[in-house]
């Protein structure tokens, strides 16, 4: 067992301080995450080194378009979720608990070191905020080596968590489901403010961020508040890449798939304000242009991935907005 970060007791139950969930949690119970529980008047992280699924994947998988492109990350999860989101796409694991097998902080890194070309390890699949132990151990262990600590994340922390983990990690891509606080709470269990609070602070703090808006039929697909999003994001920074993508129906949702026109009428309503616009399960133009010339950087076709621009910047003179190092880490307090 691992002792978890971030709670107090009220009484003979805890409260668990990790998320805005707050959840209040009895002896022998668990939060709403599934991860974290009381056990011996402690909360403990459940799934602290506690791996459901492990894979090399193209780092374009996760989607972050602007790492490393073309190289292959080593991605792992384990099992929960913070939110409830109905249409869920990876409920199988995050909504459920999955038999699991144990990975140490050194036995991971080591895994990740052997993998021909890896830029490091991608905690992905299910919600990788409550893995907030777990990541905190393996981040510095990974940078010693030279390789990234990559978040794929809904975003839903409370401040200082999420703070602890934008100081060790290089890069996320971050769910920006809608820009509906009614949809947040009554679709996802969650908070809109505190999503767009945590992708601000993880642009501030020096992370390489994504962002990914899935498309759900019927539920987030007004063209009005897709403008209102694509206005907040342009206001933080044009230059944050956002990928646009096709649901499909899961979970509780049995919504019809988003039609592929409506997937790129919001791709060309986004690229009117921002300059780097991804379709997501969907085939499309993909690549990376220069804004300014329009020199085609990476051509991507499926998960294949051609580089074209080996040099820091274009031949037009505009730097390219790749990330292909990790960040210095501040030294350590104390």
């Amino acid at each position: 067992m691992h002792e978890a970060a971030y709670y107090k007791r009220h009484g003979d139950n805890i409260e668990c301080l990790l998320c805005p969930n707050h959840c209040l949690i009895a002896e022998g119970d668990c939060g709403d995450c599934l991860s974290r529980g009381v056990v011996n008047h402690q909360l403990q992280a459940h799934t602290y080194a506690r791996l459901v699924s492990a894979s090399v994947d193209p780092i374009e998988k996760k989607p972050l378009y602007h790492v490393s492109p073309g190289n292959p990350v080593y991605s792992v999860g384990s099992y929960g979720c913070n939110l409830h989101c109905r249409f869920c796409q990876n409920a199988d694991i995050s909504q459920q608990r999955q038999p699991t097998a144990e990975v140490l902080p050194e036995q991971l890194v080591a895994e990740a070191r052997s993998i021909a070309g890896n830029i490091g390890v991608a905690f992905t699949y299910n919600e990788p905020g409550i893995w907030y132990e777990y990541i905190l151990d393996c981040a510095p262990l990974l940078r010693k080596l030279g390789l990234m600590t990559i978040m794929v994340t809904n975003g839903y922390l409370n401040p200082q968590p999420w703070l602890d983990l934008c100081r060790v990690t290089d890069a996320m891509n971050i769910d920006l489901k809608a820009f509906n606080r009614d949809f947040y709470e009554k679709i996802c269990g969650g908070r809109l403010d505190t999503v767009q609070q945590n992708i601000r602070t993880a642009v501030e703090a020096g992370v390489h961020v994504e962002l990914t808006h899935l498309v759900v039929t019927g539920l987030n697909d007004r063209p009005e508040e897709f403008a209102a999003l694509v206005e907040w994001v342009a206001g933080i920074s044009d230059l944050l890449p956002l990928h646009i993508s096709r649901y499909f129906p899961r979970y509780h949702e049995n919504a019809p798939p988003t039609t592929p026109a409506t997937i790129n009428t919001f791709v060309e309503m986004a690229r009117a304000r921002l300059k780097y616009v991804y379709p997501g399960n969907l085939p499309g133009q993909q690549d990376t242009s220069c804004p300014d010339c329009k020199t085609v950087w990476v051509r991507r076709n499926n998960y294949e991935t051609t580089v074209l621009c080996r040099n820091a910047v274009c031949d037009c003179g505009l730097p390219l907005p790749f990330l292909s190092n990790p960040r210095v880490l501040p030294a350590a307090k104390g």
